[in-house]
């Protein structure tokens, strides 16, 4: 593999948000997302908690306070209660559709039992904090056309999707009955690495194509037999840091007396599997690739039509094309190389 110049920047609150004053507590935050998210809101002026039952390697400066227990624990939640937590970016929860489909229970107790119990919670809190809750594009199943947009039918084809979709039916219902406020942020495909100082990136194992690019050898291609021009499954690709940025975006706004909603987040553009072979390709070095049968649960293509969140929240992917997408997990691979 050949080494790439660092493309990473000094990170001087992304997004020009102003977030000082609230404390924002994020679960799931050890995580992809989570972490990222965090470093974000940090640097708009939140003070940032993160909750995770996990622990993984990041630097403590992204984040106020580290709590190492589950989202749904009465104990923890009440401890939060009495910091009067303004508001939750809630990433917490199982995320991978093949697993989804040989394991269902997982996926609906983590994601769904946990989750009534956390919003069971919330709902006795006399000051009822925010909830800005990580959906998800699987919540379309097969979608009647592309791109995809927030009022198209929502008909989920694995459990992951299910989950989600009931999560954000449950965030309907308690916001109407209770009075928590939310924004559902349904996200397209994830990737990249922190492009301030590559200090975040994928976790080890992470099993999404762009990660497997860069730790399979020989890499695998589920399936080339899709509905789409070269046989690929297409996707739309956010990188991770957009997706921050519209996570503070949307606290600022909660925040701030903000009603509740439901948002696609992705580029409106879409990319086949090919395709980012290629750019791998062009971007980092040669990739050999075998092709093998395509996964169960895997809809032909996903591409968002964002324009809502785009209008809305005076929001644009900055870091979303293909070569800050590669370059940058390149570089969190390459640290320390």
């Amino acid at each position: 593999m050949i080494m790439l110049q660092n493309q990473s920047m000094k990170l001087k609150n992304p997004g020009n948000m102003d977030l000082k004053g609230l404390t924002i507590c994020v679960t799931g935050g050890a995580g992809f997302v989570g972490s990222h998210t965090a470093k974000t809101l940090k640097a708009a002026g939140a003070r940032v908690i993160i909750l995770d039952r996990r622990r993984l390697p990041m630097p403590d400066t992204i984040y106020d306070q580290f709590l190492h227990d589950d989202f749904s624990e009465g104990r923890v939640l009440d401890y939060l209660q009495g910091m009067n937590i303004d508001g939750f970016v809630h990433c917490a929860g199982t995320s991978l559709v093949g697993p989804s489909i040989k394991n269902p229970s997982e996926y609906y107790n983590n994601n769904v039992l946990k989750n009534i119990q956390f919003l069971d919670h919330l709902k006795d809190w006399k000051q009822k904090p925010f909830v800005v809750f990580s959906s998800s594009a699987a919540t379309y199943g097969n979608p009647l056309s592309v791109p995809i947009k927030e009022t198209d039918p929502q008909i989920p084809i694995n459990p992951y999707g299910e989950s989600k979709l009931i999560m954000e039916h449950l965030l309907r219902d308690y916001g109407n009955a209770y009075g928590i406020r939310s924004l559902s942020l349904r996200y397209f495909n994830a990737c990249g690495a922190d492009v301030w100082g590559s200090e975040l990136g994928p976790e080890d194992g992470d099993t999404h194509i762009i990660p497997r690019m860069f730790t399979d050898h020989p890499f695998n291609l589920f399936g080339d037999d899709y509905s789409t021009p070269d046989g690929t499954c297409v996707r739309d690709y956010i990188h991770v840091s957009d997706l921050a940025i519209a996570h503070g975006k949307s606290c600022e706004y909660l925040g701030t007396g903000g009603k509740t909603g439901c948002y696609n987040l992705g580029t409106n553009t879409g990319y086949s599997n090919r395709e980012l072979i290629e750019a791998y390709r062009e971007y980092v070095g040669e990739l050999t690739v075998l092709t093998g049968p395509r996964r169960e649960g895997d809809p032909d293509e996903l591409v968002a039509d964002a324009s809502a969140f785009m209008k809305d929240f005076h929001w644009k992917p900055a870091y979303s094309d293909l070569e800050t997408i590669i370059k940058s997990t390149a570089d969190w691979y390459n640290r320390g190389v």
